[in-house]
């Protein structure tokens, strides 16, 4: 992994090397993922992500540690996350530059 300018966000957030590693290239069973809710939160990002939905199991699941502002708040959140991505996308708006990008993660 690169210097500073790749962790700038990621130690910002208290995410470590492995963690970074683990979101790009793992699991939410890798060891670095302790907490039953940040494993929570990363599979909800990936089902949204990957099916603009979660499971019946997912959402039970995460009414028994998140309240139900925090559940909205979860999907606004990916909700909007998509929408400026698709905005700057097709609008070609252009990266900046040493900004860190999980595509320069590689797996240990």
């Amino acid at each position: 992994m690169g210097g500073c300018t790749f962790f700038f966000f990621a130690e910002r957030t208290g995410l470590s090397a492995p963690q970074i590693t683990s979101l790009t290239h793992g699991a939410t069973s890798d060891p670095c993922w302790a907490d039953e809710r940040d494993r929570m939160l990363i599979e909800a990002a990936d089902a949204l992500h990957d099916s603009a939905d979660l499971d019946d199991e997912l959402w039970h699941r995460m009414t028994q540690i998140f309240t139900g502002e925090q559940l909205l708040d979860l999907l606004m959140l990916a909700g909007w996350y998509h929408a400026i991505s698709f905005a700057a996308n097709a609008a070609r708006v252009p990266a900046e530059d040493n900004a860190p990008r999980f595509a320069d993660v590689r797996p240990a």
